[in-house]
């Protein structure tokens, strides 16, 4: 079953008690189809705050990276939902 990308949506909290600068819900991204196929992100939630520092950490390969790519909009994801702001 192929889904169609998901776009990058404005903030779910707009005015709310905590701002985020970027929310990810049910995210995920794979590479290839069939016997190739290779899940970066596997249904990932996560939220940055405003104002506040943020670290993501994980070994190599464990997917930092794309998720970086993904909140900001540089890499489309698989399926899920990114909101920016």
């Amino acid at each position: 079953m192929t889904t169609a990308p998901t776009s990058v949506h404005a903030s779910p909290n707009p005015g709310g008690p905590v701002a985020s600068a970027a929310s990810a819900r049910q995210v995920t991204k794979a590479y290839g189809t069939g016997e190739t196929r290779v899940t970066a992100l596997d249904a990932v939630d996560v939220d940055i705050q405003r104002g506040r520092f943020t670290a993501i950490m994980g070994p190599s390969g464990s997917g930092k990276s794309t998720l970086m790519h993904c909140l900001a909009g540089l890499d489309t994801v698989t399926e899920g939902r990114i909101w920016i702001g």
